[in-house]
């Protein structure tokens, strides 16, 4: 990465950590786990810029990045449709 990205995409994935941390005490609380996936986001671009030995982004690292990228992934499609068949129900 170039030399200040991977800090200014840490503080990116930070700030909308916080923000939905914030909307997820006012709306629903799956955005507790969306906050926790951007949460870590920003501390693997941290981790990736601070750490200079090892890049984070490729060998097996970038499969365990990708893994819960995946994994984050598939529960927000499950808790879509699920949301959206209880809510074709309640119109019935």
């Amino acid at each position: 990465m170039d030399a200040y990205s991977g800090y200014i995409y840490s503080a990116l994935w930070l700030i909308i950590a916080v923000y939905l941390f914030v909307q997820a005490l006012k709306d629903t609380k799956f955005l507790f786990f969306l906050s926790a996936f951007f949460l870590f986001l920003s501390g693997w671009y941290l981790c990736d810029e601070l750490i200079k030995g090892v890049n984070l982004f490729e060998g097996i690292y970038s499969w365990i990045f990708r893994g819960v990228a995946v994994v984050v992934l598939l529960v927000c499609v499950i808790v879509y449709f699920s949301r959206r068949q209880k809510q074709e129900n309640f119109r019935e």
